[in-house]
């Protein structure tokens, strides 16, 4: 475990909270398209996201969004005050779309290692 743990392949361990139990009713999967035009405004886009607490996973994507971030908050009302109050006034934020979880069927998986040498 340490040989693992000092070589980086494990890089820490955390503790499993059931989000409903602590008042996290709420789960959006959130896609941002970013305007481009400065590599400055993506550099503080990502720097402000890292910084959000509600914001748990984020990231760079291909496809429509540029952007995808897990979002966990305790209702409805509490994610337009985040989506109004915060998301939307990110540098560079030119489209958002919002996908509501509404039950986790697999959450948090094992890493698929058996099948690791077959890339």
């Amino acid at each position: 475990m340490r040989r693992l743990e000092a070589s980086g392949i494990i890089r820490g361990y955390h503790a499993e909270l059931d989000r409903r139990s602590v008042g996290l009713e709420l789960t959006v999967f959130v896609g941002i398209k970013v305007e481009r035009h400065h590599e400055e405004q993506a550099n503080a886009f990502r720097e402000a996201v890292v910084k959000l607490p509600e914001v748990v996973t984020a990231h760079l994507v291909s496809g429509e969004s540029d952007f995808l971030l897990q979002v966990v908050v305790p209702s409805l009302a509490a994610y337009e005050a985040f989506l109004t109050g915060t998301l939307l006034r990110l540098p560079g934020v030119s489209d958002i779309r919002s996908n509501f979880a509404i039950q986790p069927v697999k959450e948090y998986g094992t890493l698929p290692l058996d099948n690791s040498d077959k890339a």
